[in-house]
């Protein structure tokens, strides 16, 4: 599902997104990192939680800038 997200995420030229659609950006590529740290620390739950998150901001970002 990471990579999922990252794939969606380099589908987007950051250079086009409005000022609210940037911070979604960030939001989601935060969301992966803390997924991948509680990965590291075994936190299997919580990394699918923040997993599913960035997932369905992505997905609803990749629709409204395509």
């Amino acid at each position: 599902m990471i990579q999922g997200v990252e794939r969606t995420l380099l589908s987007i030229d950051r250079q086009k997104l409005k000022v609210d659609q940037s911070e979604t950006y960030s939001t989601i590529q935060s969301f992966l990192t803390q997924a991948k740290e509680a990965i590291t620390n075994k936190d299997f739950q919580q990394a699918m939680n923040l997993a599913q998150k960035a997932s369905v901001l992505s997905d609803d970002l990749s629709k409204t800038v395509h």
